[in-house]
């Protein structure tokens, strides 16, 4: 026996590489048994860990190639103090295993209790475990009518109260195991599409301003600890949970609250992981990294909204209840006309409602793991059954149809600066901002190994109207499109400055930097389409899209280019962001159901108004959380399978509801006709209904091909 001075525990199996220990029942809570593992995985030659709460055993594998490691593992386990156990949160994978594990223990304890009190308690004893579990059932259906409600629950404490009254506890016992198992079922699917959506919801930030003495220094968020200060500016999502300590800024937190008005943050206000600075910028102390805080609330949003279930979800829930009256009333029909109690309990113990409203929530959450686990995050059930009507759909050009890594070509100079002096200032100030567009600046600077100070400059500002606007050595300068620079800020135009564009990068994007008025230079960048753009554009039309629109801020030559390439005969160049809006407005008005898919900060009032939102992985942070969907991969297959995910979707609703009725019926029927005894069409109506619960947790779509879809 080892022992410390507050724990102790038990070697149970001691083989050559394996360990098992036990430290008692309840001896650790899950987080600790986590916390536990994490510290024996640090000791070299450690395979794996397992810890089991419910008899305090820890399971060590190790290399036995590795000296002291068996030894090294006992004083680890030694020096734990009750008090004081180490704590940590479970992988993705753990947690998944540990869900796993749960059900079918609590499956099999289930049935195998079940099995066995029917072979070995005596019928007296049946009958009062049977009566005694009644009980609950029986409690919730007279809640439900004291509302008043008939409903699901009243239904089942009805067809269990009467079973029992005819004398048939073996039947009441079997239609409450039936639905104790349906019950299992809704939970682990339930759980299950949790773990998923948290994984996918993590935190994608890689990088953060840290504040130092020296100035801000953007640092990989890997370095960002617990008490350090950090800078978010416009535009920025914020990585961390904190308090603000500098500035002020408004934020968006509607991933935090789900309203999107802006609330103003200044020194002494708490912020959250995921909510976006839109004006302003604050400086915030870390207390807490990685947004466990701001990934549960949208979980919880996801769960508990209303808005987000998906219509046929909540009509599945309200004609459960609604069949439950018409239920009753053949039960009382049929019982007057025959006078046969167990013809009448034909109809009570088979009714629609139970698996019509199992079912289909179900449905609607196994296809949002589905998708999670493909790699694309669904915020609510009622996104899918959009994506699987929706007969319009938008696209942002640049960085969306186009590659995210789109590149400089060429550096046009119009006044005194060189290319060098134009690349150096345009890359100072984009590099505060996440679109692809800015990137490609920034990463033609490093390329050339031009320098850019951050001191150099201002406080720069984001104009939401594509530009940017700062102070440079007393002078204004503004960086932007052709439309923000030339008509917003009133820049003179060059003479043949079209011609010269188009014939020394023709085709291209370009963004237009002017100092104190007068135009310096234009970079121009080519934003090769995606590989995959052409043959997506024409398999999402011959998948029901009957009218696919291109909207971009680009020049009508680049746009016209763009279009003819990727076979898009509807598009529109030189659009403001407000435009974007204004034309999903108008696609909607004519009847349409529009998808919109984007990933700039420009594209965020389009996404806001669309019936539902797709942000590519490389979008704004805005874009990301104000998008109904976020893909988590890059390519736009992504669209695809997820227009085929939710067809597919409805397309087993829809199934589900004719075998539900088609079955049951057949049931009542038979039983009606005294064919079949109630209680068999009872235990073959609540099989039914757990195979359809079963069924609707399997993958909708195919294992994955070369173009992400079988």
């Amino acid at each position: 026996m080892e022992q410390t001075a507050s724990m102790r525990f038990s070697i149970v199996k001691d083989l050559p590489g394996y360990l098992r220990v036990r430290f008692g029942a309840r001896a650790f809570n899950a987080e600790e048994g986590y916390g536990i593992a994490e510290e024996l995985e640090r000791i070299l030659g450690v395979t794996s860990v397992k810890t089991a709460v419910a008899n305090g055993s820890v399971l060590v594998r190790y290399d036995t190639h590795y000296k002291m490691t068996k030894e090294k593992v006992l004083a680890c386990l030694g020096s734990f103090n009750r008090m004081a156990l180490p704590e940590a949160k479970g992988s993705d994978e753990q947690l998944k295993q540990e869900v796993d594990e749960e059900f079918f223990t609590s499956l099999i304890k289930r049935a195998g209790a079940f099995a066995l009190r029917r072979i070995f308690l005596p019928m007296p004893l049946r009958q009062a475990w049977t009566m005694y579990r009644a009980f609950g059932y029986i409690g919730k259906g007279l809640k439900r009518l004291a509302k008043p409600e008939l409903s699901v629950e009243v239904l089942d404490a009805t067809a269990i109260t009467a079973a029992m009254l005819r004398g048939t506890f073996d039947s009441a016992g079997s239609i409450m195991l039936m639905l104790d198992i349906s019950d299992l079922l809704e939970q682990y699917t339930h759980r299950r599409s949790r773990i998923a959506l948290e994984q996918s919801l993590a935190i994608q930030v890689d990088n953060a301003w840290l504040v130092t003495e020296e100035g801000d220094v953007n640092v990989p968020m890997s370095r960002i600890r617990e008490g350090d200060v950090i800078r978010v500016r416009d535009g920025a999502m914020v990585p961390v949970d904190g308090v603000v300590v500098e500035g002020e800024a408004a934020l968006n937190e509607a991933s935090m609250t789900g309203e999107s008005k802006l609330i103003i943050k200044s020194a002494g206000k708490s912020v959250f992981a995921g909510t976006i600075v839109e004006e302003g910028a604050i400086a915030v102390e870390v207390r807490k990294l990685g947004g466990e805080t701001r990934i549960s609330r949208i979980v919880d949003m996801v769960d508990e909204s209303e808005k987000l279930k998906a219509g046929v979800q909540g009509k599945a829930e309200r004609l459960a209840d609604a069949i439950v009256p018409f239920s009753f009333i053949a039960f009382f029909g049929i019982l007057l006309a025959t006078r046969n109690m167990e013809k009448a309990m034909a109809v009570l113990m088979v009714d629609y409602s139970c698996a019509i409203k199992l079912s289909t929530p179900v449905a609607v959450m196994s296809a949002m793991r589905e998708a999670a686990n493909r790699g694309m995050v669904v915020k609510g059930g009622r996104y899918l059954e959009v994506l699987a009507d929706a007969d319009t759909i938008v696209f942002d050009k640049t960085g969306t149809l186009t590659t995210a890594t789109p590149a400089v070509q060429k550096i046009i100079s119009f006044g005194n600066m060189d290319e060098v002096e134009i690349l150096r200032l345009s890359a100072c100030l984009e590099e505060h901002y996440p679109h692809s567009m800015a990137r490609a600046v920034v990463a033609c600077a490093q390329e050339r190994d031009v320098l850019h100070e951050e001191e150099q400059h201002a406080e720069v500002k984001y104009i939401v109207a594509h530009g940017i606007a700062s102070a440079v050595d007393d002078k204004d300068v503004v960086l932007g499109s052709g439309h923000y620079v030339f008509e917003d800020e009133g820049v003179a135009v060059p003479e043949g400055l079209r011609e010269r564009l188009e014939a020394e990068a023709p085709g291209c994007s370009t963004i237009f930097l002017a100092v104190d008025g007068k135009l310096e230079g234009a970079i121009c960048i080519n934003d090769p389409l995606r590989l995959e753009s052409r043959e997506t554009i024409a398999r999402l039309r011959k998948a029901g899209f009957e009218k696919i629109v291109m909207l971009t801020g680009d020049a009508e030559n680049a746009a016209k280019v763009a279009a003819t390439e990727l076979g898009i005969h509807d598009y529109r160049s030189q659009v403001l962001p407000e435009e974007k809006a204004g034309i999903i407005e108008e696609l909607k008005a004519q009847g349409r159901k529009v998808v919109m898919v984007g990933d700039g900060i420009n594209d965020s009032p389009a996404l806001a108004v669309a019936d539902a939102s797709i942000a590519m992985i490389d979008a704004s942070d805005i874009a990301r959380e104000v998008a109904d969907v976020t893909l988590l991969q890059s390519s736009l297959d992504a669209i695809l399978t997820l227009r085929v995910l939710s067809q597919k979707l409805m397309r087993r609703i829809s199934r589900n509801y004719r075998i539900i009725v088609g079955f049951n019926t057949g049931l009542i029927v038979v039983g009606v006709a005294g064919i079949m005894a109630p209680t068999t069409s009872a235990l073959l109506h609540n099989v039914s209904t757990m195979i359809i619960t079963a069924a609707n947790m399997t993958p909708l779509l195919e294992e994955r091909t070369g173009n992400g879809i079988a």
